[in-house]
Protein backbone atom coordinates (compact mmCIF):
# COMPACT_ATOMS: atom_id res chain seq x y z
CA UNK A 1 0.00 0.00 0.00
CA UNK A 2 2.76 2.23 -0.82
CA UNK A 3 2.49 5.56 -2.72
CA UNK A 4 4.61 4.03 -5.56
CA UNK A 5 2.47 0.97 -6.36
CA UNK A 6 0.67 1.33 -9.71
CA UNK A 7 -2.44 1.60 -9.83
CA UNK A 8 -4.60 1.33 -13.75
CA UNK A 9 -7.36 2.31 -14.36
CA UNK A 10 -9.08 -0.88 -14.07
CA UNK A 11 -8.06 -1.53 -10.27
CA UNK A 12 -9.26 2.54 -10.04
CA UNK A 13 -12.48 1.72 -11.42
CA UNK A 14 -12.94 -1.44 -9.65
CA UNK A 15 -12.09 -0.09 -5.89
CA UNK A 16 -14.39 3.12 -6.62
CA UNK A 17 -17.70 0.19 -7.22
CA UNK A 18 -16.23 -2.24 -4.53
CA UNK A 19 -15.99 1.13 -2.06
CA UNK A 20 -19.19 1.82 -2.82
CA UNK A 21 -20.40 -1.32 -2.18
CA UNK A 22 -18.73 -1.34 1.27
CA UNK A 23 -20.22 2.09 2.63
CA UNK A 24 -23.58 0.99 2.04
CA UNK A 25 -23.30 -2.71 3.58
CA UNK A 26 -21.24 -1.09 6.95
CA UNK A 27 -22.81 2.21 7.04
CA UNK A 28 -26.36 0.50 7.11
CA UNK A 29 -25.32 -2.29 9.58
CA UNK A 30 -24.36 0.18 11.97
CA UNK A 31 -27.66 2.25 11.66
CA UNK A 32 -29.89 -1.35 11.70
CA UNK A 33 -27.68 -2.64 14.68
CA UNK A 34 -28.24 0.85 16.55
CA UNK A 35 -31.85 0.84 15.72
CA UNK A 36 -32.38 -2.42 17.32
CA UNK A 37 -31.01 -1.69 20.51
CA UNK A 38 -33.63 1.24 20.72
CA UNK A 39 -31.47 4.25 19.24
CA UNK A 40 -33.44 6.37 16.45
CA UNK A 41 -30.64 9.05 15.72
CA UNK A 42 -28.94 7.37 13.09
CA UNK A 43 -32.20 6.79 11.48
CA UNK A 44 -33.12 10.79 11.76
CA UNK A 45 -29.87 11.14 10.43
CA UNK A 46 -30.66 9.31 7.48
CA UNK A 47 -27.91 6.89 7.82
CA UNK A 48 -30.53 3.99 7.96
CA UNK A 49 -30.25 3.46 4.20
CA UNK A 50 -28.42 1.37 1.80
CA UNK A 51 -27.76 4.28 -0.01
CA UNK A 52 -23.74 4.37 0.12
CA UNK A 53 -23.14 8.18 -0.73
CA UNK A 54 -25.05 9.48 2.56
CA UNK A 55 -22.06 7.10 4.26
CA UNK A 56 -19.35 8.21 2.52
CA UNK A 57 -16.37 9.95 4.08
CA UNK A 58 -14.35 11.59 1.12
CA UNK A 59 -10.97 11.05 2.75
CA UNK A 60 -11.54 7.36 3.56
CA UNK A 61 -13.08 7.14 -0.21
CA UNK A 62 -10.04 8.24 -1.41
CA UNK A 63 -7.49 6.07 -0.02
CA UNK A 64 -10.03 3.17 -0.66
CA UNK A 65 -9.47 3.81 -4.09
CA UNK A 66 -5.75 4.93 -4.22
CA UNK A 67 -4.53 2.42 -1.04
CA UNK A 68 -7.49 -0.26 -0.49
CA UNK A 69 -8.41 0.59 2.60
CA UNK A 70 -10.70 3.27 4.16
CA UNK A 71 -13.53 4.09 6.08
CA UNK A 72 -17.27 5.64 6.12
CA UNK A 73 -18.85 8.59 7.44
CA UNK A 74 -19.02 8.15 11.10
CA UNK A 75 -22.48 7.95 13.05
CA UNK A 76 -23.68 9.63 15.62
CA UNK A 77 -25.27 7.55 18.51
CA UNK A 78 -27.43 8.27 21.28
CA UNK A 79 -26.31 6.18 24.52
CA UNK A 80 -29.48 7.09 26.43
CA UNK A 81 -31.56 5.85 23.99
CA UNK A 82 -29.86 2.55 23.74
CA UNK A 83 -31.48 -0.24 25.90
CA UNK A 84 -27.98 -1.29 26.64
CA UNK A 85 -26.43 2.14 27.41
CA UNK A 86 -22.87 2.16 26.89
CA UNK A 87 -22.20 -1.72 26.62
CA UNK A 88 -24.96 -0.95 23.33
CA UNK A 89 -22.42 1.06 22.06
CA UNK A 90 -19.55 -1.74 22.12
CA UNK A 91 -21.68 -4.04 20.75
CA UNK A 92 -22.91 -1.79 17.68
CA UNK A 93 -19.08 -1.52 17.26
CA UNK A 94 -17.98 -5.01 17.49
CA UNK A 95 -21.09 -6.85 15.99
CA UNK A 96 -20.82 -4.33 12.57
CA UNK A 97 -17.06 -5.19 12.18
CA UNK A 98 -18.11 -9.62 12.68
CA UNK A 99 -21.02 -8.80 10.44
CA UNK A 100 -18.68 -7.31 7.43
CA UNK A 101 -16.69 -10.18 7.66
CA UNK A 102 -19.46 -12.62 7.37
CA UNK A 103 -20.69 -10.17 4.36
CA UNK A 104 -17.32 -10.87 3.19
CA UNK A 105 -16.93 -14.06 3.45
CA UNK A 106 -20.77 -15.09 1.96
CA UNK A 107 -19.62 -12.68 -0.93
CA UNK A 108 -17.72 -15.83 -2.17
CA UNK A 109 -21.07 -17.80 -2.94
CA UNK A 110 -21.73 -15.15 -5.79
CA UNK A 111 -18.92 -16.65 -7.77
CA UNK A 112 -20.89 -19.59 -9.43
CA UNK A 113 -23.97 -17.73 -10.44
CA UNK A 114 -21.79 -15.09 -11.52
CA UNK A 115 -19.78 -17.43 -13.81
CA UNK A 116 -23.08 -19.38 -15.18
CA UNK A 117 -25.43 -16.47 -15.86
CA UNK A 118 -23.58 -13.92 -17.27
CA UNK A 119 -21.29 -13.44 -20.53
CA UNK A 120 -17.66 -14.46 -20.20
CA UNK A 121 -16.86 -10.75 -20.18
CA UNK A 122 -19.31 -9.18 -18.08
CA UNK A 123 -18.64 -11.80 -15.59
CA UNK A 124 -14.95 -11.49 -15.93
CA UNK A 125 -15.81 -8.01 -14.56
CA UNK A 126 -18.27 -8.64 -11.60
CA UNK A 127 -15.80 -11.19 -9.98
CA UNK A 128 -13.35 -8.68 -10.49
CA UNK A 129 -15.49 -6.30 -8.45
CA UNK A 130 -16.42 -9.05 -6.21
CA UNK A 131 -12.10 -10.02 -5.88
CA UNK A 132 -11.86 -5.88 -5.14
CA UNK A 133 -15.22 -5.73 -2.68
CA UNK A 134 -13.23 -8.47 -0.65
CA UNK A 135 -9.87 -6.88 -0.55
CA UNK A 136 -11.02 -3.81 0.36
CA UNK A 137 -14.05 -4.45 2.57
CA UNK A 138 -11.49 -6.83 4.31
CA UNK A 139 -8.61 -3.89 4.93
CA UNK A 140 -11.00 -1.40 5.71
CA UNK A 141 -12.57 -3.71 8.41
CA UNK A 142 -9.23 -4.57 9.67
CA UNK A 143 -8.12 -0.65 9.64
CA UNK A 144 -11.40 0.24 11.71
CA UNK A 145 -10.66 -2.08 14.58
CA UNK A 146 -8.32 0.32 16.03
CA UNK A 147 -9.85 2.62 18.46
CA UNK A 148 -9.47 5.82 17.07
CA UNK A 149 -12.30 8.77 16.63
CA UNK A 150 -13.46 8.71 13.22
CA UNK A 151 -13.47 4.96 12.83
CA UNK A 152 -15.55 2.08 13.78
CA UNK A 153 -13.62 0.74 16.56
CA UNK A 154 -13.60 4.63 17.76
CA UNK A 155 -17.23 4.18 18.91
CA UNK A 156 -16.01 3.00 22.31
CA UNK A 157 -14.39 6.25 23.45
CA UNK A 158 -17.93 7.18 22.88
CA UNK A 159 -19.12 4.48 25.21
CA UNK A 160 -16.42 4.94 27.78
CA UNK A 161 -16.69 9.10 27.42
CA UNK A 162 -20.57 9.74 26.43
CA UNK A 163 -20.68 13.42 27.44
CA UNK A 164 -17.42 13.98 25.14
CA UNK A 165 -19.33 13.42 21.79
CA UNK A 166 -18.55 17.27 20.52
CA UNK A 167 -14.58 16.61 21.52
CA UNK A 168 -14.57 13.18 19.92
CA UNK A 169 -16.38 14.40 16.80
CA UNK A 170 -13.67 17.38 16.59
CA UNK A 171 -10.34 15.01 16.82
CA UNK A 172 -12.18 12.70 14.52
CA UNK A 173 -10.96 14.92 11.21
CA UNK A 174 -7.04 15.20 12.57
CA UNK A 175 -6.94 11.18 13.15
CA UNK A 176 -8.66 10.97 9.55
CA UNK A 177 -5.88 13.36 8.35
CA UNK A 178 -3.23 11.29 10.11
CA UNK A 179 -4.09 8.09 8.66
CA UNK A 180 -3.79 9.23 5.32
CA UNK A 181 -0.54 10.28 5.83
CA UNK A 182 0.52 6.96 7.01
CA UNK A 183 -1.26 5.14 4.31
CA UNK A 184 0.22 7.10 1.47
CA UNK A 185 3.80 6.94 3.34
CA UNK A 186 2.52 2.36 3.56
CA UNK A 187 3.59 2.56 7.14
CA UNK A 188 0.23 0.86 8.38
CA UNK A 189 0.68 -3.09 8.19
CA UNK A 190 -1.50 -5.04 5.50
CA UNK A 191 -2.55 -8.09 6.91
CA UNK A 192 -5.75 -8.30 4.76
CA UNK A 193 -4.58 -11.62 2.52
CA UNK A 194 -4.08 -13.58 5.86
CA UNK A 195 -7.15 -12.58 7.07
CA UNK A 196 -9.13 -13.32 3.66
CA UNK A 197 -7.89 -16.63 2.57
CA UNK A 198 -9.35 -17.41 6.62
CA UNK A 199 -12.46 -16.09 5.54
CA UNK A 200 -12.86 -17.81 2.01
CA UNK A 201 -12.49 -20.93 4.07
CA UNK A 202 -15.43 -20.51 6.54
Amino acid sequence: MSLLNTITMEQLATRIAAMLVYVALQGAILAALARVLGDQRPRYDGRLTLNPFVHIAISGFAMAALFRSGWIRPLRFDVAANRFGRLGLVLIAVVGLILMLAVIALSDLLRAPVEALLPRTAGYSVLYIIQQFQELATASTLLNMLPLPGLIGGILWQAAFPAAERRLERLAPMVMAALCILLILGWIPDFTSALLDHLRLI
